[in-house]
């Protein structure tokens, strides 16, 4: 397990591409529904992608997962620090899809005040089991956005994530690790 993190550590830093990150991630396990279950802290895995960088500029923390029916898809920080929840159908996501939002980082400063707008009082997202490029491992499924989260195990406390959203042409890729309570 120790060689596979370090092999992880080393990959993350030289992966440019989405068949490279593809390599990484079919090498690595898959992850149970149950080990998904608390809050994941995320951060982005850079191949490229229009959407590398999207989601920490809105100040993006991560996901956190009640329990199989019960998935927040999108956490976020507030400029004060504390956690807020977002329905992933009010977000621009198609448009991040097309659109390099890394040079639209004031956006942050428009966003968090009027998140009210945008915050979810319930659940978005389930995890289920899915099978993805041959292996059957815990996926999230949002509910109102055509979006799964397919995720793979680096080690106990680290997920390398694979974002599966119909009509987009290429595969964005997240990692999340486990904050522990």
């Amino acid at each position: 397990m120790k060689d596979l993190e370090t092999k992880f550590q080393a990959m993350r830093k030289s992966i440019n591409t989405t068949e490279e990150a593809f390599r990484l991630y079919d090498a690595l396990p898959v992850v149970q529904i149950e080990e998904m279950m608390g809050m994941w802290k995320g951060s982005g895995f850079p191949t490229g992608h229009t959407m590398d960088g999207a989601l920490e500029t809105f100040n993006w923390y991560g996901k956190e997962f009640e329990d199989a029916d019960h998935v927040h898809p999108l956490v976020f920080r507030s400029l004060f620090g504390t956690l807020f929840k977002v329905n992933p159908a009010l977000m621009p996501v198609r448009l991040a899809t097309l659109i390099p939002s890394k040079p639209f980082g004031f956006l942050k400063y428009i966003f968090l005040p009027l998140r009210f707008f945008f915050q979810a009082w319930s659940s978005k997202a389930r995890v289920r089991l899915t099978e993805f490029r041959g292996k059957v491992t815990a996926t999230m499924v949002y509910d109102q956005l055509p979006i799964h989260d397919v995720f793979r195990r680096v080690n106990d406390k680290t997920l390398l994530g694979c974002m599966d959203y119909k009509g987009m042409g290429q595969f964005f890729f997240f990692v999340l690790e486990k904050v522990e309570p």
